[in-house]
């Protein structure tokens, strides 16, 4: 006598659990990734965003007609 039996019940919850298994793996590889991108930009430090002002500072001065200069001064005083 064998007790091997699956139902479509079974069929169905197997299916599932697949699925489930696939889309967790997918969400943890893409927030494993995540904090790998954020780990690389701190240790690039303060550099890359004194950088990015100071490149915002001059498009912003670009845009109004004034000097970087005065942008910068305006910021810092």
């Amino acid at each position: 006598m064998s007790l091997a039996y699956l139902d479509p019940g079974s069929g169905s919850l197997i299916a599932s659990v697949l699925v489930g298994g696939a889309a967790a793996a997918g969400v943890a590889a893409k927030q494993a990734r995540a904090r790998l991108m954020r780990l690389g930009r701190r240790r690039k430090g303060e550099e890359l965003e004194v950088q990015a002002e100071d490149e915002a500072t001059t498009a912003e001065a670009a845009d109004a007609g004034a000097e970087p200069s005065d942008a910068a001064a305006t910021r810092d005083g």
